[in-house]
């Protein structure tokens, strides 16, 4: 049990690194601004996705820990 969490643990620390670093940085298809944070930064349209797919994620994760244990 304790591997689980440990293992679902590394698992939310690496998504959440790489989400991080999709977000911050610039890439080819960002799509235009949805929300402008600063005048330097804000929320792109490739952003919603990166976020969409950290949060699938997350679940699934969550989804394993909680799950009944058969």
């Amino acid at each position: 049990m304790a591997f689980r969490w440990l293992f679902a643990l590394t698992a939310a620390g690496m998504l959440t690194a790489f989400a991080v670093l999709l977000v911050t940085g610039r890439y080819y298809n960002e799509g235009p601004v949805l929300i402008r944070v600063t005048a330097e930064h804000g929320l792109h349209r490739g952003d919603v996705f990166v976020l969409t797919g950290w949060a699938a994620g997350m679940l699934s994760l969550m989804g394993i820990l909680v799950g009944r244990r058969r």
